[in-house]
Parts: structure tokens; sequence; C-alpha cells
């Protein structure tokens, strides 16, 4: 049987973060393809009206054709000024607190870390564990919707390389190494590398173990823009150790937050054909 056109209709995703803009580019329930890009610049004063003017601001609406309906687009913001320009779009649906069905453990707790908790339970089961690793990374826990246990939030990986740059005199910019480097070094460079990834590396595989001791059944997401770098070396940082097996216990899954919009509009979707 051939699908219906409801379920290849193209929409998109949007998860706006402190750095970048996340687009998921869906055909019904279908990922097909993913952007990162940057923020928007607030300073024009005019907003886009034609689908052929939202497509210069981005790829996802770029990727459709002119010829059919704007999509829709679901977005979930953490930066109220870029939710200000996408919310002008026709066809937006902007998440909120509200529509989230997951009880926030306190009253600033982001959208982006209940969107994520919220999507890791129901894909993988709870209680669950997930950790963020974007600008900020964030540990997050929770036993089921109606009881989020909170968690920690420390900067992110390039938020950490490049605040040693910003305030200090003599320490350089560097890039990130393709695998993790010795704890003892001989040059600048390498030793800013040893310091940022050795202890980041070992705060994340202390929550896990302190979250298992707690929860032994728990799952374990780990997620966002900077996931696939930081499993890479939580694999190398385990493998001289006879037991790495805490690790077998992560799931990466770095489109957590397009999963999260998609069961949204899903929830929607089912609510409105019971009506």
């Amino acid at each position: 049987m051939s699908p219906s056109t409801e379920d290849i209709k193209p929409w998109i995703a949007l998860s706006i973060g402190n750095s970048r803009l996340h687009w998921f580019y869906y055909e019904g329930s279908h990922l097909a393809q993913t952007w990162d890009t940057c923020h928007i610049e607030m300073s024009q004063t005019r907003f886009p009206a034609t689908l052929e003017e939202w497509q210069a601001y981005s790829p996802a609406l770029a990727h459709c054709s002119s010829t059919v309906n704007m999509p829709e687009l679901w977005v979930i913001s953490v930066v109220p000024s870029q939710t200000c320009f996408w919310q002008t779009y026709p066809y937006s649906t902007v998440i909120t607190a509200a529509d989230i069905p997951i009880q926030l453990p306190y009253e600033t707790f982001g959208l982006d870390r209940a969107l994520s908790i919220w999507a890791a339970g129901n894909l993988y089961q709870w209680p669950v564990f997930v950790i963020d690793a974007g600008t900020a990374l964030t540990y997050t826990g929770a036993l089921a919707p109606t009881d989020c246990l909170g968690g920690a939030i420390l900067p992110g990986l390039g938020l950490q390389l490049r605040s040693l740059s910003q305030s200090t005199a003599a320490l350089p910019t560097i890039a990130l190494p393709q695998d993790l480097p010795s704890r003892w070094s001989l040059t600048t460079d390498i030793a800013i590398q040893s310091g940022i990834l050795h202890t980041l590396v070992s705060g994340i595989i202390d929550f896990i173990k302190a979250w298992l001791e707690q929860y032994p059944t728990s799952q374990i997401v780990l997620t966002g823009g900077d996931a696939e770098t930081l499993y890479r070396y939580l694999l190398q940082a385990s493998k001289p150790k006879a037991a790495p097996k805490l690790l077998d216990l992560v799931i990466l899954q770095p489109q957590l937050q397009g999963i999260g919009l998609l069961h949204l509009r899903q929830q929607k979707s089912d609510r409105s054909l019971l009506f």
C-alpha cells in the first residue's frame, strides 16, 4: 500500500540553541535531513513574507519546492530574540512549557532540557538520564514524566576552550583533537586539551556512575551538538580500563530535540482525531 499524502507531508522542526539553529526536515515521520546554522541577525526591520523570502534564512525551508504550500514549522527555543523572528513565520508552532507533558522541577528549568528528558523517556523507558552536550553541558535525570529530579549545568566543550583564550593574556585558541590527548603534556596547546577533555570526560563518567548507583535500571542518553565528539572521547578513555561496560549503557542520540518535536506534533495530531 502506498503512503498517504499526509504520511509524507514535509514539515520542519527547529531547535534554537544558545549558539546555533538546529534544523530537522521531516517527510511525515521520516527525518530526511538536518542542518546547523548561525543565529539570525536581528538588526533587520522587515520580516519575510513569502516562502521564497523565508527560504533565504533556512536551509530546511530552501529544501522545499517553492511550488508547494509553506510547510509547518515547529519551534523550541532558549533564545527569546530568535524566537521573536521565527514566530512570525505564518505556519509556526512555538513550544511552551505547557506543551511538554512533563512536570518541571523548578520554574526556570530550560525548555530544551524538558523536551529532551521527555523524549528520551518515551523512546527508551523511564528512569532516564540525559547528557546534553551543547553550548552548555547539562545533566538531567527523571524517574517518570511526573518526577523530574533536575540535574546540573556547566560550560560546554567549545565554551571551555574559548573562555581560556578570551579571558587570559597568553593562552591560545585551540581546536579539538581527533583523539583524547596524553594527560601529561609538554606544549601549551596539548596541556589545554588535556586539562579540559580529561576533566570533562571524568566528570561525565562520575555523573553516570552516581546516577546508576541510585537507579541501576536507568537508560543513559547522550545528545547535543558535541555528542558524537564526546562519545568518541568517552570510548577512548574507557579502553585502557578493565571494565568499559559503563559506556555500553550510553545511547548516542544527537537528534533528540528533533525527535521530541516529532512526538509533540504526533500527539497533537492524535488528539485532534478524537474531536
